[in-house]
């Protein structure tokens, strides 16, 4: 299992923080997700041999969302 911190834009409510989560747990390989609208952070932890960190930021973006980098890498 990795996690990573993820700095994303355009979150701007408890909603955003909801939607952010639902869409990636979608993803196989996700275990958790929390997003956090007022620091812009995006708690994930993963397994990398389901998925990986352009899956996570691709699924982000598709929800409406930009990724602006990360705060913390992948670690296990």
């Amino acid at each position: 299992m990795e996690n990573v911190i993820m700095q994303v834009e355009g979150m701007t409510c408890s909603g955003c923080e909801q939607r952010v989560g639902k869409v990636l747990r979608r993803l196989d390989g996700v275990r958790e997700a929390t997003a956090d609208h007022r620091t812009g952070q995006v708690r994930v932890r993963f397994d990398s041999a389901v998925t990986d960190h352009a899956a996570l930021a691709a699924q982000i973006e598709t929800a409406g969302y930009q990724v602006t980098g990360d705060i913390q890498g992948p670690s296990r």
